[in-house]
């Protein structure tokens, strides 16, 4: 395969940036990224160490309590870096604090794990009501024993866990000793029909899989390395003819505008949809950039197209063009009114492939269905398996229990300016 072929356009990255994000994360900001770059305060949101648990955000707090304290010429006699670090070190005793505290007290919940609600629907009321909760491995997608039905004992729970305590219980597998259940099974024979696709011998070019840049990871029992490969194999090829059923329709779009007439278009119609007054003076542009979709009244074409721009093009406020994916997002609307965004346009773009191979419009418009359900489920399996494996391979380099580095919203803007950073200064003047 060429290099032309595996090359990628790095997409912009957009941080749009308001004057309330200087009072965003401020309060605290400033002093956690001073604070986690001492050496020997550990860059975590907690770490396990002698049975005892160091809570950063406590340790945040008792910092903010002694520089209050502290003498205004003592401040000034030192550099604040310099306090804050004496002051840091000082307090990292008393910022370590026992489980039961680090759970109640500061609301530290072990990683990997999360609790979820349970609900049930009140025969009376007709509302979901909860009935207790459990605690999920999330990269696993597993539960571990037992169901809580009082907050205290989730806490409990969560203490145990977080000084690697083991739930007891039953499970369908164990890791690191605690038994959980799969929530839903991993099995590629579990998956929907592959529906038939049209192969090609040219290659797709890159596309995205899950999988594509994960290895394997022992460890994680419902998964062995052959089924790992399977699926790897089993998405990478889906992915691909897929990818290449969307370039042949692209290529031939102009046949499928030829067919438009044909194509039910105008089930999208509803009786509700108004040209809008803002809209009135453009609309006319509109309609003759596309004098196929006569079929759609006034009001239905505007009240598409311009949800198209803002699901597919991330436009509000658009000017009226041409557009072939307009005719693919409307092709997946054909195949299921509920289908949007990018979602909709693929489909669309699966059922002109299938019309372009000579398939009726009501067997198109299945393998379009179809196709969907079949991409939706390898999809998830290969995100599950996925995560899994990301998790397996951070979790085999831990020397500790410890919770997640320390973030702030500082790091999100300097991440923002990393990559084709640009700026823009928009001024914005109010009425008086």
């Amino acid at each position: 395969m060429s290099d032309e072929t595996n090359a990628k356009t790095e997409r912009r990255r957009v941080l749009i940036v308001d004057e309330f994000s200087s009072y965003f994360g401020a309060q605290n900001d400033r002093l956690k990224e001073e604070l986690r770059a001492i050496e020997g305060v550990p860059n975590a949101a907690y770490l396990v160490k002698d049975g005892g648990v160091f809570v950063f955000d406590k340790l945040v707090q008792l910092v903010k309590e002694r520089q209050k304290e502290q003498p205004a010429a003592q401040l000034q006699e030192m550099a604040r870096s310099l306090t804050v670090e004496e002051l840091a070190l000082s307090l990292i005793a008393e910022a370590t604090v026992s489980a039961k505290e680090a759970v109640e007290a500061w609301g530290v919940v072990p990683v990997p794990y999360q609790t979820e609600t349970l609900a049930a629907m009140d025969t009376a009321t007709l509302e979901a009501r909860a009935t207790g909760c459990i605690i999920l491995h999330r990269p696993f997608n597993a539960r571990l024993p037992g169901d809580y039905q009082d907050e205290g004992d989730v806490k409990a729970a969560f203490a145990s866990l977080l000084v690697g305590g083991v739930l007891p219980g039953n499970g369908d597998f164990t890791y690191r000793g605690q038994p959980m259940t799969l929530r839903d099974p991993l099995d590629l024979a579990l998956l929907p029909a592959r529906p038939a696709i049209q192969e090609t011998t040219e290659p797709a070019g890159w596309v995205y899989t899950a999988l594509g840049n994960v290895e394997f990871e022992a460890g994680f029992e419902p998964v062995s390395e052959a089924m790992f490969n399977a699926v790897k194999e089993t998405e990478a090829k889906w992915r691909g003819d897929i990818a290449n059923a969307a370039k042949h329709a692209q290529e031939r779009a102009a046949e499928v505008w030829a067919q438009a007439a044909g194509l039910r278009l105008e089930t999208l119609n509803d009786p509700t949809d108004e040209v809008p007054e803002y809209g009135e003076e453009d609309f006319p542009e509109l309609r003759a950039l596309y004098p196929e979709l006569s079929m759609l009244s006034d009001g239905s074409l505007y009240s598409l197209f311009d949800v198209f721009q803002m699901e597919c093009r991330f436009i509000n406020g658009w000017s009226a063009n041409r557009d072939d994916d307009f005719l693919f997002y409307l092709l997946g609307k054909v195949a299921n009114s509920k289908n949007d965004h990018d979602t909709a346009k693929e489909i669309g773009e699966w059922v002109a492939d299938a019309l372009l191979h000579g398939k009726a419009l009501d067997d198109a418009l299945e393998f379009g269905r179809s196709a969907d359900r079949y991409n939706q489920a390898i999809g998830k399996l290969a995100h599950r398996i996925a995560d899994a494996m990301r998790f397996l391979a951070e979790d085999k380099k831990a020397t500790d229990l410890r919770g997640h580095p320390i973030t702030t919203m500082g790091d999100t803007m300097r991440l923002g300016r990393k990559f084709n950073a640009g700026s823009v200064v928009v001024e914005q003047k109010l009425p008086q």
